[in-house]
């Protein structure tokens, strides 16, 4: 029998006589609060039930506001309603906005005019990317008499015009090194960022217009949003050097930004010595570069962080480094809740989301994603690749001394390299040997293959494997993580289930010193 310390802390023993298949790990004490946020006050406008037009208002006031310190929130659910607490418990006075013109009357002074732009149209998008320079709030027409009672000037009329008017017209007004990507079908959110950050807003399918922008805004830009085609979205700001935060559907970036949270520090995870005769295996959870799922409904989601299995296992979390800099509380409570058996890598990307190989500049983007990293704690970095790439376009990222290891899938299927590995300079890039997807690499396929392992994690690399769990999958069956649950249940004997972090630190000191040079 194992003292009940030692179970606590060791990695999980699939089919063992002599220790519990599932180890159940109690929470963390959650660590104290941010740093007090020093809010004089804030205006607070519920987001539910605003109509398009108004919510357009509510978020281009709540950018002008939000430039230099948050001053507007829009009350939300989940991670929202947790920091807004947090601010209730500092003693931050609240003013509840009992509509959108509450909210402007209340900023009044900060409003120079309204831009006028057409619901449903590109000119929302040349709105969004004109309220920041000319200290606008937008104003569809169907509120201009509303508009005119409450004393706003029209500054410009927008009706009929497109991103590429406003990008020819006023491209030397908008801030270098963010470019926003937002459809006009989307008018509830994200539309506060550009807005704060004097932004420029786009949507569309003219790769060539988006590089030349990208280009024009870097080096090194960062596009939130979303675009319309995730892959050539993502390879189109690739190619210019940039990276991407998926945030289409964020709420309150222009306040999260500047909320202190304090030196990030993630949980540390208790290193293992590798057992002679057994193999190791990691399960890592995907689309960490989802920052609107992070700030979203990730936190009381029952098929992710409040999932009940949450805790009985090894489980590995990518996060998004942008946080650190866009909502370092949203990382700052996902560290303060974590149990001994949650651990975090960062990814996939850095900064942010994006593919090395049509990268221009690698170099120039491992360095920009350095601070990013250290300020969120996350030394090892998931790296999502197109299927043309190779290990070897990582090397500039296992050159900055704050990595200490690279993870990497390629685009489509994750695990196309099977568990190749490189090492750079005692440094290893482990690519994923395994998946879990549904219809695609089921958990009766990962066990079978896990069998096929060797046992010699002290010689043989290749008894360590990883497994990418795919977020989006068995939704309809209480989520990935009970997929992970019944993977572990059919797992061979001498197969040991511990983190990314434990898995990846084992590698690197029983084979390190065999790569040195290489």
């Amino acid at each position: 029998m194992f003292a009940l310390g030692t179970l606590l802390n060791s990695p999980l023993i699939a089919h063992s006589q002599s220790a519990p298949q599932f180890i159940a790990a109690p929470p963390r004490a959650p660590s104290s609060e941010p740093p007090p946020s020093k809010l004089r006050e804030l205006w607070v406008l519920t987001h539910e039930g605003l109509s398009p037009a108004d919510a357009v208002l509510a978020q281009t006031i709540q950018g002008l506001a939000n430039k230099k310190k948050p001053r507007a929130w829009l009350r939300s659910g989940s991670m929202h309603a947790i920091v807004e607490a947090q601010l209730k418990r500092e003693g931050v006075p609240f003013h509840e906005a009992a509509n959108v013109w509450e909210l402007l009357k209340a900023f009044h002074s900060q409003v120079k005019g309204a831009v006028v732009y057409q619901l449903g149209t590109p000119s929302l998008n040349v709105a969004t990317s004109l309220c920041g320079p000319l200290k606008a709030v937008a104003i569809d027409e169907s509120l201009l008499p509303q508009a005119q009672a409450a004393g706003l000037k029209v500054l410009v009329d927008v009706r009929g015009k497109d991103d590429k008017w406003a990008w020819e017209n006023y491209h030397s007004r908008f801030a270098p090194g963010t470019l926003i990507e937002q459809s006009p079908k989307m008018p509830a959110y994200l539309r506060d960022l550009p807005v704060a950050l004097n932004a420029f807003t786009m949507y569309g399918d003219d790769s060539n217009f988006r590089i030349n922008v990208t280009k024009a805004l870097g080096p090194q830009a960062i596009a939130y949003g979303w675009g319309n085609d995730e892959y050539n979205w993502v390879r189109d700001l690739s190619s210019a050097n940039a990276t991407a935060g998926a945030a289409d559907w964020s709420l309150n970036l222009s306040a999260l930004r500047l909320l202190p949270a304090g030196k990030l520090k993630r949980p540390q995870t208790q290193p293992l010595k590798a057992e002679p005769g057994v193999r190791y295996i990691a399960f890592v959870m995907s689309d960490g570069d989802n920052i609107q799922w992070l700030c979203k409904d990730f936190i009381d989601n029952h098929r992710y962080w409040a999932s009940p299995l949450r805790g009985k296992f090894p489980i590995t979390w990518e996060m998004s480094p942008l946080l650190a800099k866009m909502g370092p509380r949203v990382l700052q409570y996902i560290y303060a809740t974590a149990t001994p058996n949650d651990d975090f890598i960062a990814g996939p990307g850095a900064p942010g989301y994006t593919f090395p190989h049509p990268q221009t500049d690698r170099v120039a983007l491992a360095q920009q994603s350095a601070p990013y990293l250290r300020d969120s704690d996350l030394p090892i970095v998931s790296v999502l690749n197109e299927n043309a790439g190779n290990l070897a376009e990582t090397i500039p990222l296992l050159d900055q001394p704050i990595v200490s290891s690279v993870i990497y899938k390629d685009y489509s299927p994750y695990n196309g390299r099977h568990g190749a590995i490189m090492w750079h300079r005692g440094k290893p890039c482990l690519s994923y040997k395994f998946m879990l997807w549904v219809n695609l690499m089921e958990p009766n396929d990962v066990a079978r293959e896990v069998a096929q392992m060797p046992t010699d994690p002290l010689n043989n690399e290749a008894s360590y494997a990883l497994v990418n769990l795919h977020a989006w999958s068995w939704g309809d069956q209480g989520g990935p993580l009970v997929k992970v649950q019944e993977t572990i249940d059919k797992l061979p004997p001498n197969t040991r289930v511990v983190t990314a972090t434990q898995l990846m630190q084992m590698l690197t000191e029983n084979f390190a010193a065999r790569h040195a040079k290489d």
